[in-house]
């Protein structure tokens, strides 16, 4: 049976949903950006994840936040909707452009948590009411996470439009998966993907490439890579990214099709100690370049899902 229940880290509370036969669970914190910190299976934590909360304070390389409204980055912070122009905060000092959106300290609340004997679920939202001059639209943002004793994570994300206009939107999530001390060790393959080709400040220039070097299940090595990617259409509905180590395998994939998870940020942290896999909806920079931003009109909701599974080798 799946337990629930809160514990103290330092000044914020942790929710732990947990199944003790197995070593199954999943943590976060909803007061900060509903942050996902550990998912373990048995005896391994899959996630790279914040330790203290000290760290989460300073959430350095944004591990397991929530990307809305907008993901990635957004050139100088700056995007023109309707004819006007707004100004994004500027947060990210390296590239001098406003980067991963507002999600990641926003106060959720929890909604409601279901434990069962083989899953457990809970549901967070944070309501926005329009007060930021920088996207000063209504909207809710409602975000599920479910786990279960099979080894399976996923999560579903649904953002409402509660304005009276129409307003721009773009969605995803930033989650490190870690199995194995290096990536080096660790292999991938993915499907058919396009490369966003980026310039020094790590937006995209015009350029789209094949990416050929993972078609087969490789070695990572000393691959470095920090580019969105283009999933191409297939009749498929979801979109598969396989890791796997001398530990096991994970198998990450998020919806694609209208509306849905089309691109992916690939990111191999310089520490090299894990990868990020981030779905988005749309490509970096879309609020300025329109590519894959969705313009949602009132009453209406934009959303999908995407997870993992692990196997224990």
């Amino acid at each position: 049976m799946f337990s629930y229940h809160i514990e103290q880290f330092g000044q914020y509370e942790r929710h732990i949903l947990a199944q003790a036969a197995t070593g199954t669970r999943f943590s976060f914190v909803p007061e900060i950006g509903g942050i996902l910190l550990d998912v373990t299976f048995g005896d391994l934590c899959v996630t790279e994840h914040y330790e203290t909360p000290e760290a989460l304070t300073e959430m350095a390389w944004a591990k397991g936040i929530l990307l809305y409204p907008y993901p990635n980055r957004m050139r100088d912070g700056r995007y023109v909707w309707e004819g006007k122009t707004y100004q994004f905060p500027l947060n990210n000092a390296v590239t001098g452009n406003s980067i991963h959106g507002v999600g990641k300290r926003a106060p959720m609340q929890l909604k409601s948590y279901m434990v069962t004997e083989t899953f457990a679920s809970a549901t967070i939202i944070f309501s926005h009411d329009g007060e930021h001059d920088y996207y000063p639209f209504a909207y809710d943002m409602e975000v599920t996470y479910m786990i279960s004793s099979t080894g399976h994570f996923d999560v579903e994300m649904q953002f409402r439009n509660k304005s009276k206009a129409t307003i721009p939107v773009g969605l995803g999530w930033h989650p490190y998966f870690k199995i194995s001390e290096n990536i080096a060790d660790t292999s991938m393959q993915t499907p058919v993907l396009t490369k966003v080709e980026v310039d020094e400040r790590l937006l995209p220039n015009g350029i789209k490439t094949p990416f050929e070097d993972f078609l087969t299940l490789q070695k990572i090595n000393e691959t470095d890579v920090d580019n969105c990617f283009l999933i191409q259409k297939s009749d498929e509905k979801e979109a598969i990214i396989t890791l796997q180590s001398d530990s096991g395998t994970l198998k990450y994939w998020q919806q694609i099709g209208e509306q849905k998870f089309n691109f992916v940020q690939i990111f191999t942290l310089p520490s090299r100690t894990c990868i990020a896999l981030e779905p988005m909806t749309c490509n970096v920079d879309a609020f300025n370049n329109h590519e894959g931003l969705v313009s949602l009109a009132p009453n209406e909701t934009l959303g999908g899902e995407f997870g993992f599974s692990w196997t224990k080798a």
